[in-house]
């Protein structure tokens, strides 16, 4: 399963008429992206915002732009549960499908070396260091609660956001999981997220086969977005990442291009359980190219599919706690 990053875009997607789709932080960068190219194809498409009005601003900039009325909005604070919460239960009182969910918010190097995050608000209402409970936990929460319409729904995929960037992680923490020792949202954190993102992604297909719910992971490459200019750049990966993106980050409309191709193409049906991306480890700074092969993660744990499960297991009873 490889192609060129010529030899797939967005131009290639299927017509989603009849298909719904969840895509979360959807009102700017890559979420946006992603929201008007599955509308544009006729999807219906509830995009979530942390702040209801710039959610409403895109959603009618989206609407307006096509002609159509494909766009909902509607609140969610991935980094709360008690607001994950609330959404799944506003979106399942409307008793509609689900064909596609794409947790796509989430938080890049919020504090940094610089600060301490029980001084500075880096922890989320229930305690998790604010990269993981954000970019993670918040996502497999949502995933839970929304799996049994994805089921209903089915055939149906889910999206997680992986990274290159996992290989800045330095393994599982077995013995920390929710981040409480950690002492800063740094590129660790951030790596970390990732990599448990990819392996529970892995672990979750396995665990749905035969339900007709797949489940990939996917990575935008280097892309100007605006989750990289809220990077704390006193931090000196922060500042060197801001700036590479400045200076090399590709458009959001090609960054979204890896993450629909995993929710959409139709050669990747019966392969679930990929890590879409662009290449690991020292060839990072070129992860721009060849972004819609299945990688290998960098990280040793993410290479054994034992791991991956016991870590979705385990991140279920804290989520489920």
């Amino acid at each position: 399963m490889r192609l060129s990053r010529y030899e797939w875009d967005q131009m290639k997607l299927p017509d989603l008429t009849g298909r719904t789709a969840i895509v979360t932080g959807g009102n700017s960068g890559i979420g946006f992206a992603t929201c008007l190219a599955l509308a544009k194809q006729n999807a219906k498409v509830y995009l979530t915002a942390r702040e209801p009005q710039k959610g409403e601003t895109a959603a009618e900039e989206i609407n307006a732009s096509l002609g159509t009325n494909n766009v909902t909005t509607l609140q969610l604070d991935v980094a709360q549960f008690a607001s994950i919460r609330k959404f799944a239960d506003d979106f399942l009182a409307r008793n509609a499908p689900l064909h596609i969910l794409i947790n796509n918010a989430g938080v890049h190097l919020p504090g940094g070396w610089s600060k301490s995050p029980e001084k500075d608000g880096q922890r989320t209402p229930e305690g998790f260091e604010v990269t993981l409970g954000t970019n993670y936990f918040g996502p497999m929460l949502l995933t839970q609660l929304l799996l049994p319409k994805l089921k209903e729904s089915a055939p149906s995929r889910i999206v997680n956001i992986g990274s290159p960037g996992e290989q800045f992680s330095g393994g599982v923490y077995w013995d920390d999981l929710k981040g409480e020792k950690k002492e800063h949202s740094d590129m660790q954190a951030y790596g970390t997220s990732k990599i448990y993102l990819i392996m529970a992604s892995k672990a979750l297909n396995e665990k749905l086969k035969g339900t007709g719910v797949e489940v990939f992971a996917a990575h935008p490459g280097i892309t100007n977005a605006p989750l990289y200019a809220k990077t704390d750049k006193s931090d000196p990966m922060g500042a060197s990442v801001a700036i590479s993106n400045a200076i090399a980050g590709q458009p959001t409309e090609r960054g979204a291009s890896p993450i629909l191709y995993a929710a959409a193409a139709k050669e990747l049906d019966g392969k679930g359980g990929a890590f879409i991306g662009g290449p690991t480890g020292p060839l990072l700074p070129f992860s721009n190219l060849d972004q819609f092969r299945d990688r290998p993660t960098f990280t040793d744990e993410g290479r054994h599919l034992e791991d991956c499960l016991r870590l979705y297991d385990e991140t279920l009873k804290i989520i489920n706690a």
